[in-house]
């Protein structure tokens, strides 16, 4: 968690929990989520976390009363029926208010897999008919601004040769409502008429704009044979939809919902309201794909071959849709968990949720709309849902009358937002996005990387700071695509490319004016505090919100030094080569070179540079420190007289394994019994130099494929064993900061294929022919100055004693940073920090080897991942995020990439080929 925040809410702002008095709030929430102790959870909207009441009682009856299948005829699978069909009972009262003399109108279905099950067992019950078959109406049609898996209830209409059509806003929906009623025509079917199936979200999951329930009655109002499916899972997760409110006619058909996002547990139940009224919707299709045990009530054996489903006459529909044994265990979890909330709520259920949560809601987003630079712009832009893009407001046509006007509910609980920079680029009319987010329109910035935050740059500043968020396109490409204000011509540029992905740690277009490819989000739940608020709003102000304290990178002269000066009379300045790094197996520990030994150098940078990676075996993806921080433990060593690649670990016996062998006795040793050839006849053997033995297989990289071989099984059996150590005792206490212990499971050493590399993908690598890299992210070389490493030092000390950062800062080692080479002034000759950001050129060593600056190297997690204990600190990327801020696309950098020119050098080196050492002279040549 940060540090004190220096932030002081009213007084009033502490006594705004919804459902009892603070004291006794913190008192149950400590008691209840013992995880969340030193965490700011503002990501309830993923997930909230599990609490420990149903959680403890769900176990207490499973260890005292026996369950079964309800399918069997005992007692324990009677006793379970019952359970089952009293939840139902309650989840239409307790989640939807429906009363008890109308609870008769909705059946409960259980499905196993969320809301998005839900939505597909929906789908494939559906009667769809073809274009020509479908008389008035029909096919499917929703807002753009939905979750993926209603979106994605396109797919099976289309599979069926059913019309699909996408909505921007609701307004255009209500219009094909409406004329749609009108449109009646003969279809060629004697089959019943299939009505239009129309869907949208009763909260945007990614900015909390609400629909709510009223646009459904519009809908049933502009056409009474419509069929509407309501996604309530943002909804449901701290509200109650309130089904028990609007008349039967004018409710939804179906509604879908998530337990998990409502309780934090369990994560494979969903929930599928329907309208016993429109449950013969689900039930005729002529062609259903599959049934399951339970659903039927007859079936043939032979040619031709035909069924029944099973389905009382008081439409009981959720005995022909819960195929197979119903997740019994899960619904009782889910028992547990109502009765659990009724206890800890004081009766109020997810009324007094609702009240929490919104609430914190007000105070946050009060906060966050008092930002503001130090030039007096905004630093807060909050995004809204269901609004026009300012180039579709044309199509937009008024409907008649104000029946038809689409009003959306108070938002929920999420602040769906971005952080500008300063002076940001746009108009007086966007200064009123925070009070009418869905109204504003701002000017589009020609360069959105000079006016806006990446929002993965805030999620990882988050993260080492012990805040989670969320941060990415939301899983609703609608919602964060009509945020930044990217039409349909820049989305269609974007899917060519194969960017633009919700995962993508990408922040901006790859083509002008390169807007953000996604949005930021924060969300509350029950669990949230006033102090989770102010933690952000401080975070936010520390680290977003410009002052005089921040230093932007940039071309620069030291303070006090002219340009002349900067340089000696032949515009060179002396340094020396302190410290060379090689990583011989990517996202491992680095191996120094001894100043005794010279190195040789390639194109596709140092020698073994870079050469191994280690792969998940099931996903084919290769492992990052990132996400796997014990992988900092794993200290690699290339001996290049024995060539052998040497391995140690802490707890692991020594692995050694030839570069380059062809006989069974030079497979090396490790302590682990080898595993036995795989089906694939990939093996000990896949090691030779050749590459005999060992078939190319797709590898997942960075975002791209390539093609790579398994080394050695030996080495897999070594890294799986390391990598995937036995689970704490869940009674003992660990540190959140200690390096993971989840592993990755079954794990491979891989190498590129001899004699092959891959291309550098970063801007300075546009111009010239592509650069060669191994297994490098971006580019062959990387270098830091050792001034520049005391520079950040020394910030990271004065903002501890300023009371600003943590106190007891280590010292910042080159190896935090993973360059491969430290250069620094030589004896005599004072170089200022930060002059790497202005190389021209340098020559190292005897043989001259000469550098080319490519540009400046972006900061990521990586650096907040200690290399000698694996443990994730905030130092030192909060203090780059403050001084190393790039003022031109606020990118945290530091370092330099740097590309070896090989024609330009004198060659000669000491053995046969370009080689570097430590303690080399450096010649400089700085940009003027």
């Amino acid at each position: 968690m940060p540090d004190a925040p220096p932030v002081r809410l009213d007084e009033r702002d502490r006594l705004i929990y919804g459902f009892c008095d603070p004291a006794s709030f913190h008192a149950a929430r400590d008691a209840d989520y013992p995880a969340l102790k030193d965490q700011v959870y503002l990501d309830c909207a993923a997930a909230p976390p599990a609490p420990l009441g149903p959680v403890t009682a769900l176990a207490h009856s499973l260890a005292s009363t026996l369950y079964s299948n309800p399918h069997s005829a005992s007692t324990a699978a009677v006793a379970t029926h019952l359970v089952i069909d009293q939840t139902r009972t309650c989840v239409l009262a307790e989640l939807f208010n429906v009363p008890d003399d109308r609870a008769g109108e909705w059946d409960v279905v259980f499905v196993p897999g969320g809301a998005t099950q839900a939505i597909r067992t929906l789908g494939d019950a559906w009667d769809w008919r073809a274009e020509a078959d479908l008389g008035a109406g029909g096919g499917y049609e929703y807002l753009v601004e939905s979750h993926t898996s209603l979106v994605g209830l396109r797919g099976t209409a289309l599979s069926r040769n059913s019309p699909v059509a996408a909505h921007r806003t609701p307004s255009s929906l209500l219009r094909s409502a409406l004329s749609s009623r009108s449109a009646a025509r003969p279809s060629s079917s004697t089959r019943a008429p299939t009505p239009t199936l129309y869907s949208y979200p009763a909260q945007c999951n990614a900015t909390g704009a609400r629909l709510g329930l009223r646009f459904a009655a519009q809908i049933k109002r502009a056409n009474p044979h419509a069929a509407v499916l309501v996604d309530a899972a943002a909804y449901s997760s701290t509200s109650v939809l309130d089904l028990g409110s609007v008349s039967a006619n004018e409710a939804p058909d179906f509604v879908v919902a998530s337990v998990y996002k409502i309780f934090g547990f369990p994560t494979s139940l969903g929930i599928l309201l329907v309208r016993r009224a429109s449950s013969h919707l689900l039930l005729r299709s002529p062609t259903p794909s599959f049934f399951g045990g339970g659903t039927l009530s007859s079936l043939s054996l032979s040619p031709p071959f035909t069924h029944s489903p099973r389905l009382d006459p008081s439409g009981t529909v959720h005995q022909a849709l819960e195929h197979g044994t119903p997740p019994y265990l899960e619904v009782l979890a889910l028992s547990h968990a109502l009765d659990w909330l009724a206890r800890i709520s004081r009766g109020t259920g997810l009324e007094g949720v609702a009240r929490h949560a919104a609430a914190l809601r007000e105070v946050a987003r009060r906060e966050l709309r008092g930002l503001r630079h130090a030039d007096g712009s905004e630093v807060f832009v909050e995004h809204g849902a269901f609004e026009p893009l300012a180039e579709e407001e044309e199509d937009e046509e008024p409907l008649l009358g104000a029946e038809w006007a689409v009003v959306l509910e108070p938002p929920g609980p999420i602040i769906g937002f971005s952080l500008r920079l300063p002076s940001a680029s746009f108009s007086s009319s966007s200064s009123s996005s925070s009070t009418s987010p869905t109204s504003s329109r701002p000017v589009s910035p020609t360069d959105y990387r000079q006016t806006h935050v990446g929002h993965q740059h805030l999620a990882r500043l988050a993260l080492v700071q012990g805040i989670s968020l969320r941060s990415g396109g939301m899983c609703n490409a609608g919602a964060w695509t009509r945020a930044v204000g990217m039409g349909e011509v820049e989305r269609r540029r974007l899917e060519e490319l194969g960017a633009g992905r919700c995962w993508d740690e990408e922040e901006f277009a790859p083509f002008a004016p390169y807007r953000p490819l996604g949005i930021s989000r924060i969300s509350f739940g029950l669990v949230s505090t006033v102090d989770d608020v102010a933690a952000f709003v401080a975070f936010v102000k520390r680290f977003f919100v410009s002052a005089h304290g921040v230093l932007a990178s940039g071309p620069r002269v030291p303070r006090g030094v002219s340009a002349g000066q900067q340089q000696n009379e032949n515009g060179v300045k002396m340094a020396r080569l302190a410290e060379l790094y090689i990583y011989p197996i990517k996202s491992c520990a680095a191996q120094p070179i001894l100043s005794s030994t010279s190195w040789p150098l390639a194109p596709s940078g140092l020698l073994h540079d870079r050469d191994f990676m280690l792969v998940s075996s099931s996903t084919g993806r290769a492992l990052s420190m990132k996400r796997y921080t014990r992988m900092a433990l794993i200290r690699p060593s290339i001996d290049r007289a024995r060539g052998v690649l040497r391995v140690e670990a802490p707890g692991m016996n020594p692995l050694e394994v030839p570069l380059a062998r062809s006989k069974a006795s030079e497979l090396g040793a490790c302590g682990l019994p080898t595993p036995p050839l795989s089906e694939d006849g990939h093996g000990s053997e896949c090691g030779s130099e050749s590459g005999a033995g060992a078939t190319p297989q797709p590898t997942t990289l960075c975002s791209t494929t390539v093609l790579s071989q398994r080394f050695s099984a030996l080495a897999d059996a070594w890294f799986t064993s390391f990598l995937n150590p036995p689970s704490p005792s869940t009674s003992s206490s660990s540190s959140s900061s200690a390096p993971s212990s989840a592993g990755p499971g079954p794990v491979e050493l891989h190498r590129l294929p001899p004699g092959t590399s891959r291309h550098a993908h970063f801007d300075g690598a546009s111009a010239g022919p592509p650069l060669p890299l191994r297994l490098s992210n971006e580019s062959p070389f990387l270098l830091v100055s050792g001034e520049s490493l005391r520079a950040v030092e020394r910030s990271i000390r004065e903002r501890a004693s300023e009371g600003a950062g943590r106190a007891g800062a280590d010292v910042v080692r080159a190896a935090a940073f993973r360059p491969n080479l430290v250069v620094e002034g030589a004896d005599g000759e004072a170089l200022e920090p930060w002059w790497e950001d202005d190389i021209e050129a340098l020559n190292v060593g005897a043989g001259s080897a000469v550098f080319s600056f490519l540009g400046r190297c972006r900061r990521c997690l990586m650096v907040s991942i200690d290399q000698t204990t694996g443990a994730r600190t905030a130092e030192p990327l909060a203090t780059l995020s403050l001084t190393r801020k790039n003022a031109t696309n606020g990118r945290v950098e530091f370092g330099a990439h740097m590309l070896w020119r090989d024609e330009l050098g004198e060659g000669g080196g000491d053995e046969g080929g370009t080689c570097v050492r430590v303690g080399d002279e450096v010649r400089v040549r700085l940009r003027s």
